[in-house]
């Protein structure tokens, strides 16, 4: 009798530690399946410069020079633009005083003339720019025609430099500006003409320099 309550009660044991076994691999197993918590760090987003890279100031040179050689009246509702112009590689061509992407303005004139300008100052390199254009439009300095000043431009402050495209002209102007806040910067126009501009003589430098050697 003994001997048979005993085993009864061994074998009670032995199902509630199977029970507790089983209920830990179950646990255990949901443990392993569920997956492990992760710590998101936010990042701020800084604000992107809203400009759109096609808006390149060499594709804007080519056409206008392209439809001023083949004497296409140049109209401001295709050409007249303003806001960011970029560089061969979409950048900005410079940032204003303030640290955003400097803007441009082009303006046509007239059917023969356009000009465009940086609208503010800011860390503006015209010559490096003028080069840029310059190769752009595979001139070079063979192409850069004597001019004079004239009422219109008789500024000791401003640099004038023309150039011929043969079938249109090109015309850099840089004179220094001040921002309200006291800082100084470039302001440059280009001017781009179906006609010679006012000063300009039909002689280029090149062939000047050539004439005047012995």
């Amino acid at each position: 009798m003994h001997t048979h309550v005993r085993d009864i009660t061994i074998s009670r044991v032995s199902a509630v530690a199977l029970v507790a076994t089983v209920a830990l691999a179950t646990l255990a197993c949901r443990q392993k399946s569920e997956p492990e918590s992760v710590q998101v760090c936010s990042v701020p987003i800084s604000e992107s410069d809203d400009f759109h890279a096609d808006n390149d100031i060499a594709m804007t040179i080519r056409s206008l020079a392209d439809a001023i050689k083949v004497g296409e009246p140049l109209d401001s509702a295709l050409y007249d633009f303003q806001g960011i112009l970029t560089d061969g590689q979409g950048s900005p061509l410079y940032t204003d005083v303030q640290g955003a992407p400097g803007q441009w303005e082009v303006d046509v004139l007239d059917p023969k003339n356009v000009m465009i300008r940086n609208v503010f100052l800011g860390d503006l390199l015209p010559s490096d720019l003028q080069s840029y254009l310059l190769q752009t439009l595979h001139i070079d300095d063979s192409h850069e025609m004597l001019f004079q000043a004239h009422d219109a431009v008789d500024d000791d402050e401003t640099e004038i430099s023309v150039y011929d495209l043969n079938g249109g002209y090109l015309r850099f102007e840089v004179r220094a500006g001040i921002a309200p806040n006291g800082l100084e910067g470039p302001m440059l126009c280009i001017v781009m003409s179906a006609d010679p501009p006012v000063g300009a003589e039909t002689q280029t430098i090149a062939s000047a320099q050539n004439v005047a050697k012995p």
